[in-house]
């Protein structure tokens, strides 16, 4: 009868220092290794009008490199009005950021943009296309504008800009995707 109750005592007093310990450990989301939530992203050989798709830990991302023409009807939609007095090419190389919002500038020459369109079925928007000459969703039939409004379409909901820089050298965009919506699997 001792041994039975002694062993029992032990058992015990075994679970209860095992879950004394196991509360004390961290857990699953304070022990988790947080993921990079900037990227730098190689840009040296894009061409004016080219774009392409990235993909960053789940997350989409579409660089859009303007080219003269697609920068100055860019600058046309933000209502930017050229001076008739100086030459066009000019006067575009002589702006070189235009504010869009409070706190924050865009370069109009590049185009950081996350392609799902969170208005709709999440979709994945192409670059370069619909009648806006901006973005396209062949999902919901939504067109967007070059700098990721919407024109036309069933949405209200424009496409979410990302935080960027570019290097000195113009070589490598940083791309800051923490705050961007993720695919869903």
């Amino acid at each position: 009868m001792y041994y039975a109750t002694g062993g029992w005592l032990f058992l015990t007093v075994m679970a209860g220092v095992y879950y004394l310990f196991q509360a004390m450990l961290p857990s699953a989301d304070v022990a988790s290794v947080p993921r990079p939530a900037v990227y730098t992203l190689d840009v040296e050989n894009f061409e004016p009008g080219q774009s392409a798709m990235f993909r960053l830990d789940e997350v989409p991302v579409i660089i859009w490199r303007r080219n003269f023409e697609q920068k100055v009807q860019a600058l046309e939609l933000l209502g930017f009005e050229f001076n008739s007095n100086a030459s066009l090419l000019d006067e575009v190389r002589a702006n070189e950021e235009i504010e869009i919002e409070p706190d924050r500038v865009l370069r109009f020459e590049w185009f950081v943009v996350s392609p799902i369109n969170t208005g709709g079925y999440g979709c994945i928007v192409r670059p370069v296309s619909g009648d806006l000459g901006g973005f396209y969703d062949p999902c919901e039939d939504v067109h967007f504008d070059l700098w990721g409004r919407v024109g036309k379409g069933p949405t209200e909901v424009d496409l979410q800009v990302l935080p960027w820089s570019i290097s000195d050298d113009r070589s490598a965009i940083t791309v800051d995707v923490s705050n961007a919506p993720r695919l869903e699997w």
